[in-house]
């Protein structure tokens, strides 16, 4: 059996043989080359070879006396190359299969599977530029290695920088589970100390939201973090990084343009002139409420009540599925008026991001 891929050419030293002619029985092979070059040898005696796959890889346990190797599942499967190279190493090489847990493949949101050959997706570096370390960490930490898992690129970083922020105050609280706590060790520390992590850690979402609309711009940005909450206000920049670098660098590389916030400078004065009295009403209560209810609690609380006070219920009330209707009636009223679509970022957040004066501009039928 031919066991070797093609022949290295002996001229030029490279691969770029063609195999004209084989005898088994003897042997014997002819090849051709790109550079000119072609001979007949004697395959069992010719060792200027490359072999395949299946055959190369036993081969380097033996020569290399490897022990511990880990694979990726599509190795591990029946009929692939780790199955076979350990019925081969041993009656053509004299060695030994090593020691081989399989893994799963690591993915990234809304790409297919990553691929270190064909090169052109995402590394770990270009993660580290959109989460913290202890996230990333995290990622791997509470799985098994044969457990498949994606890394997220998308929005789907938001929901998980929620997920992580949950196991932080759990672990700081003693309400974690054993396993979750563990896994949380391993994502902060290394053997050589705890990972720089943020002093402040605001919701990844809501950082992403702010510099969206103030474009990275310093100081209109650590003026939306001092209004969030203004018992506790945030002083410098610094306290919020690098979570704040992480969140700026997904907004300027992974957020598409289109998907990307515009404040309106001027009223879309045809959609207020258009306006039935319950919308002109509800615009009339936000903008009544503002000063009262400035801060990021103050208003989500202002921007649910709204519909229900115009339905006669307390601002506290729990909604109904009819309540909810008119509340993302409401919801898309105010974007359309912001920013010129029927979604956008949260809108307290929103709010907070625009600035008191400018809502009234925005807002006033």
């Amino acid at each position: 059996m031919c066991i070797r891929d093609k022949p290295y050419c002996t001229a030029c030293n490279k691969d770029l043989t063609t195999v004209t002619a084989y005898d088994d029985e003897t042997t014997e092979l002819t090849y051709t080359c790109a550079c000119g070059h072609g001979e007949t040898v004697l395959l069992k005696e010719f060792d200027h070879g490359k072999l395949v796959w299946k055959v190369d890889w036993p081969m380097r346990w033996a020569f290399e006396g490897v022990i511990f190797e880990p694979s990726g599942v599509d190795h591990s499967s029946p009929g692939s190359s780790f199955q076979v190279g350990g019925q081969i190493v041993g009656p053509i090489f004299g060695g030994e299969q090593p020691i081989g847990p399989m893994y799963a493949f690591v993915g990234i949101s809304g790409m297919a599977k990553m691929s270190s050959s064909k090169g052109g997706v995402p590394t770990p570096g270009d993660a580290l530029q959109i989460m913290e370390a202890p996230l990333l960490r995290w990622l791997y930490a509470r799985r098994k290695p044969n457990q498949s898992f994606k890394i997220a690129f998308d929005q789907e970083i938001q929901r998980l920088y929620d997920e992580w922020d949950k196991l932080d105050a759990k672990v700081a609280d003693g309400t974690a589970l054993p396993a979750d706590a563990a896994a949380h060790s391993r994502a902060v520390r290394t053997a050589a100390g705890e990972l720089r992590r943020t002093p402040r850690p605001l919701p990844y979402r809501t950082l992403a939201s702010v510099v969206d609309i103030t474009a990275g711009h310093d100081e209109q940005t650590l003026r939306i973090l001092s209004d969030l909450d203004p018992a506790n206000p945030v002083t410098s920049l610094d306290e919020t990084r690098p979570r704040l670098d992480k969140a700026e660098h997904w907004i300027n590389n992974q957020v598409p343009a289109e998907s990307r916030t515009v404040v309106r400078d001027e009223p879309d004065t045809e959609t207020l002139a258009s306006l039935d009295e319950q919308s002109r009403a509800s615009l009339r209560l936000l903008l009544e409420g503002l000063d009262e209810h400035w801060s990021l609690d103050g208003l989500t609380t202002l921007v649910y009540g709204v519909p229900k006070v115009l339905a006669g219920l307390e601002p506290d009330a729990k909604p109904t599925p009819e309540l909810k209707v008119q509340q993302r009636a409401f919801f898309a009223l105010l974007y359309q008026l912001l920013v010129g679509r029927d979604t956008g970022p949260r809108l307290p957040t929103l709010l907070l991001a625009v600035g008191a004066d400018r809502v009234r501009k925005l807002l006033s039928a």
